[in-house]
């Protein structure tokens, strides 16, 4: 049996597949490295055949997740490998990934762990992605870390994790939500299937959106993904502790969501009758967490410029909590979703 393959799901990716590809086969052989090219209207099978050899088409587009169940049942990965590692086609592998990620699982003899979960980082090229750095910084160095340690990681990045291949002996990928790899994830809680280590020293790069609508896109996709996966599995009502973190997550984004809305109603009264109504909050969250957490990233990423997008941050953050709350109502409602990717607009990575 073979130790590692990878699996990059694409649809309509021509642009970026070919950044990823070269970056897995930098620590990969051309032989391990697999291709679900799902019903792509553009060039992305014609690119990914100049660098690999196991191309799985599928035609009409099925998505995400029933590609790549189809794959790993098609080129028979389970069988063959010991563990798999998914990778998104927009996104680029350190060198240094499998170097941080691999010794976890090979020393884990008792087979205690179903996959290791590494970072998820971007590029900084505007505002909006200069967000998305700040936010994964906060999301990973403290949320993500402390659920490693409750055993309550609440999602396995599609572009980040290496699973044993005994997972999918057990489970696939499952369908019906926007969020497939948060739904694979309370899957593997629920089953039982072992515990989600997460690591803060390996990396992946991906792209994130680069436009105010894109991202908007992006995170009413998520969000809405998120209360699918809380209703599909019973949250909070089983018992673990990802129950009791998912809630928490849940009535914190639901109270920043209302707090937004009472913040709006009070921007008439506050500006004629009392503007300190809204400065002292706004002090209290600039200076006590806003700053000194831009601090942090801009050191550790050497981004300074991210201090000047200070008020456009606090435009992306009010209207993310309004989508929060809006996926809310429409999941509660259950509102028609239809189940697209819903990906950003790709740019040629440079």
């Amino acid at each position: 049996m073979k130790k590692i393959c990878y699996l990059v799901p694409a649809h309509n990716e021509e642009r970026v597949i070919g950044k990823t590809l070269e970056s897995l086969l930098v620590i990969a052989d051309k032989g391990n490295v697999y291709v679900v090219n799902d019903g792509s209207e553009d060039k992305t099978k014609e690119v990914a055949e100049v660098y690999v050899l196991n191309i799985l088409n599928l035609y009409p587009n099925v998505g995400k997740a029933t590609a790549m169940n189809s794959a790993i049942k098609h080129f028979e990965l389970s069988r063959k490998y010991k563990y798999i590692m998914p990778m998104d086609a927009d996104t680029v592998v350190t060198a240094d990934f499998l170097k941080n990620t691999l010794p976890i699982l090979e020393k884990d003899v008792k087979n205690k762990l179903a996959c290791v979960v590494g970072r998820v980082e971007g590029k900084s090229h505007n505002w909006i992605t200069s967000y998305r750095i700040w936010e994964y910084e906060i999301a990973q160095k403290i949320h993500k870390s402390a659920q490693n340690e409750t055993n309550s990681v609440i999602v396995c990045p599609g572009c980040a994790t290496i699973y044993r291949t005994k997972v999918f002996d057990k489970a696939q990928i499952p369908i019906g939500t926007l969020t497939e790899d948060m739904d694979f994830t309370f899957d593997i809680h629920r089953k039982h299937l072992g515990k989600i280590y997460f690591t803060n020293k390996a990396s992946v790069v991906t792209q994130d959106p680069n436009t105010l609508r894109d991202f908007i896109r992006q995170i009413d996709r998520w969000y809405t993904g998120f209360w699918q996966c809380i209703v599909k599995h019973d949250i909070p009502w089983q018992g673990q502790t990802l129950d009791i973190e998912v809630a928490l997550l849940a009535l914190e984004g639901l109270f920043n969501g209302l707090l937004m809305v009472g913040f709006i109603f009070l921007i008439p009264y506050s500006l004629i009758k009392n503007p300190h109504v809204l400065l002292y909050p706004l002090g209290l969250d600039l200076f006590l967490f806003m700053i000194p957490s831009l601090l942090f990233v801009a050191i550790k990423n050497k981004l300074w410029k991210i201090f000047l997008y200070i008020p456009l941050f606090y435009v992306i953050r009010i209207t993310s909590s309004f989508i929060f709350l809006t996926s809310f109502v429409k999941v509660v409602l259950g509102l028609d979703l239809k189940m697209k990717w819903g990906k950003a607009n790709r740019y040629q990575p440079a």
